[in-house]
């Protein structure tokens, strides 16, 4: 297992001073969190100059938007106040090529518990457009964008994933108009959407667009966008079990589907079936990717002897995300998974089909909790 330090290292914000007893034990004690990460290159690498392949945007606690070149460990700019209450969701939308130009109009979407999603130039920080949920008091948990930045989906805490238009209008500018909503998908919160361009294994030339959506009751649902009607749209279903936290698409064709859960365990689905390929180990997940890790990286005994879920300390806590890239870039593509520890510790693993493999360990750059990560754009080609 490949260890790495940080490149660069970018402070969203500091406070010298310990918080006050008041403050202790509330939702964030002392400065300010970065709660979500987008990346310019998650969203289009294929369409982004390498100028820009290093930004990236965080969404930070105190409501507002930072928007770094991480490849220069630099703030651009902050977005004050970007919405009233905690930002939930992040992703740019890669702006179409200006004429010959090199420079791109790229945007930033949020999403917010307070019933908005917001459009932001990301080059001046300006508004664009601003998405409003039509129910009452209704909070924005997630969001997704696709269609080429044509169609934002949006899930809801109040069991609704609904759609608004991306496209824009006569003045260069998205309308942001409510296109509809499903309503029959889940009984619970949607936690998670995410757009998957995948491919017709009759005809790999052939790709298509369909949306999953995750949720609080356990579901991860299909639904393929084009279709007139919600019932007409629905793909397939899956039951986790657990309540769902996030899902992304995996595999040449981008058959696959990796769910992640709220008790920290994960699984592995063929969603065109609706089939569990595997559990991955199911409430001893985190354990096996902590004796992975520890093994690879000589630290015996670490996570106690116990064996089980519980006792000792764990290189492995939680679980961050999934990913379906190539380490190193050029190599043979797999499904990755991301857990992390207190301490501040990531460890990325690469899961294939019959084992889990430590791939890289990730030390030095946080203290605490990593809530989220993305993928930039080297300068000399790569990815970090």
């Amino acid at each position: 297992m490949k260890s790495l330090s940080p490149y660069r290292t970018t402070v969203a914000s500091f406070s010298a001073s310990k918080p006050r007893p008041s403050e202790a034990g509330s939702e964030y004690d002392a400065g300010e969190y970065i709660l979500a990460l987008a990346s310019l290159h998650d969203a289009g690498p294929s369409t982004v100059d390498g100028a820009d392949g290093g930004l990236a945007a965080a969404a930070l606690s105190d409501h507002s938007v930072a928007i770094y070149d991480a490849s220069e460990g630099r703030v651009v700019r902050t977005i004050g106040g970007a919405h009233g209450g905690p930002i939930s969701g992040l992703e740019f939308v890669p702006g179409a090529a200006d004429g010959q130009r090199p420079s791109r109009r790229h945007r930033v979407v949020s999403s917010s518990r307070d019933g908005t999603c917001r459009v932001w130039d990301a080059a001046t920080g300006s508004p664009v457009a601003t998405l409003r949920l039509d129910r009452e008091g209704e909070s924005a948990l997630c969001l997704s964008v696709g269609y080429g930045g044509a169609l934002c989906a949006v899930g809801t805490d109040g069991a609704r994933v609904s759609f608004f238009d991306l496209r824009p209008g006569g003045d260069g500018t998205p309308s942001g108009s409510l296109m509809g909503s499903y309503v029959d998908a889940h009984t619970e919160g949607v936690n998670a959407v995410r757009f998957g361009e995948v491919s017709d294994p009759r005809d790999p030339s052939t790709t298509r667009t369909v949306l999953a959506s995750a949720g609080e009751d356990g579901l991860a649902v299909i639904h393929d966008p084009s279709a007139p009607g919600e019932e007409e749209a629905l793909v397939s279903v899956l039951n986790a079990g657990a309540p769902l936290r996030r899902v992304d698409f995996f595999g040449p064709s981008m058959e696959g589907l990796c769910c992640l859960t709220g008790n920290e365990t994960a699984s592995v689905h063929a969603w065109d079936a609706a089939q569990t390929v595997s559990d991955l180990g199911g409430a001893g997940l985190r354990r096996a990717l902590s004796d992975a890790a520890d093994a690879a990286s000589g630290a015996v005994g670490r996570a106690g002897s116990d064996g089980g879920g519980g006792g000792g300390e764990m290189s492995v806590e939680y679980l961050v995300g999934c990913t379906w890239t190539s380490l190193p870039p050029g190599g043979d593509r797999a499904l990755h998974l991301l857990g992390g520890n207190s301490r501040g510790d990531g460890y990325l693993f690469r899961v294939d089909a019959d084992r889990i493999t430590p791939a890289l360990h990730l030390r030095g750059g946080h203290a605490g909790c990593i809530r989220d990560f993305c993928w930039i754009a080297a300068p000399d080609g790569g990815r970090r």
